[in-house]
């Protein structure tokens, strides 16, 4: 992924148990952010919005790093092409102009694609011409290789996957619920291409989440009528099955640009024993991560983070 990449955003779990949940709520959807409600918008491309951050601050304490290691003063998190940001103890910092760190540090990796342990230098400029502030990592190829998906590696000494997280194989269920949200975004399709399915369990409390991702963008500059890609997370909610969409490119007619979204990776980023969501997302010329934070079940699944690199 030697890539010259600019800044851009956006992001989307069935609940089960261990042997799956029956799922009898309406499929809802979103676009731009997560949701417990039921929402039917139109056939759009959800573009990537400019780079901010969200900062939500659940009262958390981060817990000691529990194994050796050259660790951060700070949680800080970091991709390939800049630093994301980090965990002050009651806050995620986003926005900063120099890094808790003074090189040499280890960084756990968070990714699908990849796993262990990594060395990052000390803060730099990269992603030129935007000149991200970050590090280099000794195997960024570790957090992912164009077009992705794409994680993120954090320098804490905790264990950054305390709970289940797993692969596993559709039995027509979560086509369905693709269908769904795709048909509420104006395209008909009879046979969804899930290209991940993950099953999951954020915060530790037995209840299991899914997370989806169905995608069949061939052709990012000029999409191919009846083009789509799309994130989301079904999750139990006092009972009843509630979906968020983190991400969703819908093209019916094509002939236009479009975006391909996919889970980078999910780990605890904070040391609060919950994990967090990572979601990659790349289109013609650049790519972009974004961190979720499951607030609650009021607020869900949230934007914390964001870190991209394109033109």
């Amino acid at each position: 992924m030697r890539i010259a990449l600019a800044a851009t955003l956006l992001f989307a779990i069935a609940a089960c148990s261990p042997a799956e949940v029956v799922d009898s709520s309406t499929s809802t959807s979103s676009t731009t952010t997560s949701s417990t409600t039921s929402t039917t918008l139109p056939a759009t491309t959800t573009a990537p919005p400019p780079t901010t951050t969200t900062t939500v601050a659940p009262s958390t304490t981060t817990t000691e790093p529990g194994f050796s290691g050259n660790w951060a003063d700070q949680p800080l998190i970091v991709t390939a092409w800049g630093a994301v940001g980090w965990w002050a103890g009651s806050g995620w910092v986003g926005s900063f102009g120099s890094l808790p760190i003074s090189g040499g540090e280890d960084y756990q990796v968070v990714s699908v694609s990849g796993s262990g342990i990594v060395t990052g230098g000390p803060e730099v400029e990269v992603c030129e011409p935007l000149n991200n502030l970050g590090v280099e990592l000794s195997d960024p190829d570790e957090l992912g290789e164009w077009p992705g998906p794409f994680g993120v590696a954090v320098s804490a000494g905790w264990d950054i996957q305390p709970h289940l997280f797993e692969a596993f194989t559709d039995d027509g269920t979560y086509a369905a619920h693709v269908r769904d949200l795709l048909s509420a975004r104006g395209l008909t399709v009879a046979s969804p291409v899930i290209t991940q399915l993950f099953r999951l369990d954020l915060e530790g409390d037995g209840v299991n989440e899914v997370l989806v991702v169905a995608d069949n963008m061939d052709n990012l500059i000029d999409t191919a009528p009846g083009s789509y890609s799309i994130a989301f997370m079904r999750k139990v909610v006092d009972g009843d099955v509630q979906t968020a969409v983190f991400g969703a490119s819908v093209h019916e007619a094509g002939g236009d640009q479009g975006n391909s979204f996919a889970i980078g990776g999910v780990g605890d980023l904070n040391g609060d024993g919950k994990m967090e969501i990572v979601t990659s997302g790349t289109y013609y010329e650049g790519a972009w991560i974004e961190m979720w934070e499951y607030v609650d079940d009021d607020m869900g699944a949230s934007p914390q983070l964001t870190q991209g690199c394109g033109s």
